[in-house]
């Protein structure tokens, strides 16, 4: 029975899953303009989704910020976020929560009969402290992580740290993340590495309205390095429409080839309003749709 418990929950992270890492969750865009803009987001910044990508660019949030999110993930599952911000004197304060969800699932015991259902999920849980100084930003993230498969769980506490500069004179900024920091996740006799990731990237702005932004990512564990570009084009000064791809990437398909790394959306901000839309394509897995929608006070 533990078996088949484990194998279900691998199947619910598939498109995000690795040999070498647990929390694979912890690996899909957060946000529709992340996965529009193939996650190339490590330089980017004054925004509560900050948090996410490098917890360093929280520091540049001019207001109080609230976000929401929701996708219809694969397999019929279910991927929630929620991130607030909020500048201070001492810096920039943000708290966020992340949550994938599998509803109810029929178990079967090892001989194939029924044997009820059982709910899965996995969760993070996250405080954010961000400061800018001489020319630079810094910032960090404490996590708490939480999966269920049923009766059994695994926690476990990681760490999220980024740098980031902007050039003066220049519409250009540079960023350094490393994420999830941790000892690992040990689910019943089990212990494996989180998904450690090392990310540096830069964003452009030409002519105050094409945005261009590329990271490159390394994962020790699971012994992959990706690259993401992303390009956002802003008129009408309300809306975006944004285009990106992620070569290599752990969360895209790999069934479609060269084709797995693309993402689409357009964003619409109206005052302090803002709302994003994505599409990601994974094949025979079928499509990714995301929704995030911000407001600023």
């Amino acid at each position: 029975m533990k078996a088949i418990f484990l194998c279900l929950m691998f199947g619910v992270t598939a498109s995000a899953a690795s040999l070498d890492s647990v929390a694979a969750f912890l690996k899909i865009d957060p946000s529709a303009r992340s996965a529009a803009l193939g996650g190339a987001m490590s330089a980017s910044a004054g925004s509560a989704d900050s948090v996410f990508f490098n917890p360093a660019g929280l520091a540049k949030l001019a207001r109080r910020e609230l976000s929401a999110g929701h996708a219809e993930w694969l397999a019929g599952t279910r991927f929630d976020v929620l991130a607030f911000g909020a500048p201070t004197r001492y810096g920039s304060l943000g708290v966020s929560a992340v949550r994938l969800s599998v509803g109810s699932i029929e178990a079967r015991a090892t001989d194939r009969s029924r044997a009820g259902s059982f709910d899965a999920s996995d969760a993070a849980y996250g405080v954010t402290m961000a400061k800018s100084f001489s020319g630079y930003s810094a910032g960090g993230t404490l996590k708490f992580l939480r999966s269920q498969i049923g009766p059994y769980s695994a926690q476990a506490v990681a760490v999220d740290l980024g740098a980031r500069k902007e050039l003066p004179g220049r519409p250009l900024s540079i960023g350094l993340a490393v994420r999830n920091l941790g000892q690992g996740m040990k689910f019943l006799e089990q212990e494996d590495a989180l998904p450690l990731m090392v990310s540096a990237g830069a964003s452009y702005r030409l002519a105050g309205v094409l945005g261009l932004a590329l990271d490159i990512r390394h994962e020790p564990h699971d012994k992959r390095t990706s690259l993401a570009l992303g390009t956002e084009y802003a008129f009408l000064g309300a809306l975006s429409l944004r285009a990106g791809y992620a070569a290599n990437s752990g969360n895209r398909s790999p069934s479609m080839g060269l084709l797995g790394g693309l993402g689409a959306g357009l964003g619409f901000r109206l005052k302090s309003f803002g709302a994003d839309y994505s599409f990601t394509p994974f094949g025979d897995l079928g499509d990714a749709q995301r929704l995030s929608l911000s407001a600023r006070f």
